[in-house]
């Protein structure tokens, strides 16, 4: 059995990748800059997150978690995740620390697009459970 085109949807994701450094901002959210040798250079706090891959487009089968109040997934149970994506083992490289875009669009939080916003992302992978032909990942919702 392989999963049917028409069945998967388009998304996007992005991989955990080390760390960025927080910027001061303003009372508009706007970063602060000042500048250097006659460049623009945004004010560092010292402080540091988690940073996040440039987003990467892939197609999956997604569907929402529902069925039995008692049904449990790996051992989880069904309020513990919120969407399960099925995909052909290898063909994307989830691991538990990623974000998903399923309907919302990617945001940025500088103004030249090199750091992502993780909370603009939809679902974050709760757990990734690879069998013989697929890959099965539970994701968990991100409120905004």
């Amino acid at each position: 059995m392989r999963l049917l085109r028409k069945n998967m949807q388009p998304m996007k994701y992005s991989l955990q990748d080390g760390r960025v450094p927080i910027y001061e901002r303003d009372e508009n959210g706007d970063i602060v800059y000042i500048e250097v040798e006659g460049k623009k250079v945004p004010v560092e706090t010292g402080e540091y997150e988690t940073g996040y891959s440039s987003p990467v487009d892939f197609m999956g089968n997604i569907s929402m978690s529902g069925g039995e109040a008692e049904a449990k997934e790996f051992g989880m149970d069904i309020g513990d995740f919120d969407a399960v994506i099925v995909l052909e083992k290898g063909t994307v490289p989830l691991t538990e620390t990623s974000i998903i875009w399923h309907t919302s669009p990617v945001k940025y939080k500088d103004e030249q697009n090199t750091i992502v916003d993780s909370k603009s992302a939809d679902y974050a992978v709760k757990r990734v459970s690879p069998s013989l032909n697929f890959t099965k990942v539970l994701l968990q919702r991100i409120v905004k």
